[in-house]
């Protein structure tokens, strides 16, 4: 059977990469025929047959297949492509990792649809995410190429006692897999052996960083699975790796990435991952990429550091990874490596675990992440908000608010704690505190304690709104001021 799948210019190397990869589809005679469109899935059904016709060449290639096929996502019916063509044209599936078995479906008897996408027609199975293990740290395993990818998360070398078990605590809760303990020539080994000790205690893979000797020899004494080192370390640190030991060697050479690897082979040491170094935006990200795809050639796991453009780019980092785990799979990492380096990067470990689960479940299906439910989606929205039900209504501008001649009320949040703490303060020196985290609770507590009129308790409402999603987003609030500046504001 003959088929033609319909793409746009700009997808075809992907999907012809695809079929020729692909070893169900070799049954099948396909032939990848692209349209002079940027994306051909944002099109409708009759823009494409307007492109078509309006190309005799695309007319006449599509005229010997068999069977045509278009991307489940294009709008409208795709029998007006038919009427173009005189070939019988239906709707594949919308994922491309999906059409062996559209396909496995037609030849089998199996009819498609021009309006709906071969997954509302078709009992279709998701795809599997396969991978080849290169070895396991501590029972992890670490794919020789990506996806899926293992999150590491790092631990700063400045936190220290209590605080270093409750960010390890969150960290393993979030979605760290591996943990890497930070050290530095400022830190002890002594301390980073007590907290690999913390980490093993836990039954979770320990990597070290090791900027001296001893702070390598104490950290493998402590139980260390492997160590984190510039390729420059490399010679220093190799007596010391036991032969399951776990080398992670860094720098942005891919030279000197495979002079470290030749060096610890000769002596035994296999478990390599070299990290070729994710740039720093406005001074080396653009060669990101050429250094990952370079590194690749050595055939050995890749870990993909998001700390250079997280704390270094000022903006969101649960918008950042989402770019930056892209990225990630698609150049075929085998670990994410976070580090929470500033409070403006809290909770990346699990802002990185749905990143990775939004690209590497796109990436298996090869479709983009639009239309999936995403958790990143945390200020805006897919869809534009709907208008009232219930207007239009009498318009008002500022209403002078009637004073409390008994006192007023006082709105905090204390992020120490996590709650969010409200006042009634009376002129005459007296004071109702309430607490809580639930905001409407805590409002109607006060509420009732003090007995507010209905204009201070509106206020008291709209304030402790605010504090609600101050606390949630881990933000600053001051009472009576925006919580939430945008640059279209």
């Amino acid at each position: 059977m003959r088929v033609a799948l319909v793409t746009s210019r700009a997808a075809r190397e992907l999907v012809e990469s695809y079929v020729r990869a692909t070893a169900s589809l070799q049954a099948f005679e396909v032939a990848v025929v692209d349209i002079p469109v940027h994306s051909i899935s944002m099109l409708s059904a009759e823009t494409i047959a307007k492109v078509i016709g309006g190309s005799r060449d695309v007319v006449e290639r599509l005229s010997k297949s068999d069977l045509i096929l278009v991307p489940g996502s294009v709008r409208g019916d795709v029998s007006v492509i038919s009427k173009v063509v005189g070939r019988p044209v239906y709707k594949a599936s919308k994922a491309l990792a999906l059409l062996p078995q559209v396909l496995r479906h037609v030849a089998s008897g199996g009819s498609l649809d021009t309006v709906e996408p071969a997954e509302n027609v078709v009992a279709l199975e998701p795809p599997r995410v396969e991978y080849v293990e290169a070895f396991k740290v501590n029972g992890v395993s670490i794919p020789l190429r990506g996806p899926p990818l293992v999150i590491s998360a790092e631990i700063v070398y400045w936190v220290s006692g209590d605080s270093f078990r409750r960010t390890l605590s969150r960290y393993v809760s979030e979605g760290a897999q591996v943990i890497v303990v930070g050290s530095s020539f400022e830190s002890s080994p002594e301390s980073l052996a007590d907290k690999v000790s913390a980490v093993v205690e836990l039954g979770y893979p320990a990597l070290a960083e090791a900027p001296s000797l001893d702070h390598a020899r104490k950290a493998l004494d402590s139980g260390a699975s492997g160590l984190i080192v510039s390729s420059e370390s490399v010679d220093s640190i190799l007596g010391l790796l036991p032969s399951d030991g776990v080398l992670v060697v860094g720098d942005r050479s891919v030279e000197r990435l495979s002079e470290s690897v030749k060096k610890a082979r000769e002596v035994g040491v296999w478990k390599i991952i070299v990290d070729p170094v994710v740039g720093i935006p406005l001074v080396d990200f653009s060669q990101t990429v050429e250094r990952y795809r370079s590194a690749s050639k050595l055939g050995l796991p890749t870990l993909f550091s998001s700390a250079n453009v997280t704390e270094e780019v000022e903006a969101d980092s649960h918008s950042l990874h989402a770019l930056l785990s892209a990225l990630a799979v698609e150049l075929g990492a085998s670990l994410y490596h976070v580090v929470e380096d500033s409070y403006m990067t809290l909770h990346s470990v699990s802002e990185a675990r749905e990143a990775l689960r939004l690209a590497v479940e796109a990436y298996t299906r090869r479709e983009s992440m639009k239309g999936y439910h995403s958790r990143l989606l945390i200020v805006k929205q897919a869809n534009r908000p709907e208008g009232s039900t219930l207007g239009p209504g009498e318009r008002v501008g500022y209403v002078e608010p009637r004073w409390d001649r008994r006192g007023y009320v006082r709105v905090e949040v204390d992020h120490v704690r996590g709650v969010i703490v409200v006042a009634y303060i009376g002129y005459d020196g007296s004071r109702v505190v309430v607490e809580g985290t639930h905001g409407p609770s805590v409002a109607r507590a006060l509420v009732r304690k003090v007995g507010l009129d209905a204009e201070h308790a509106a206020y008291l409402g709209y304030e402790v709104s605010k504090a609600e999603i101050a606390l949630k987003l881990g933000k600053t609030y001051i009472q009576d001021e925006d919580l939430l500046v945008t640059p279209w504001g």
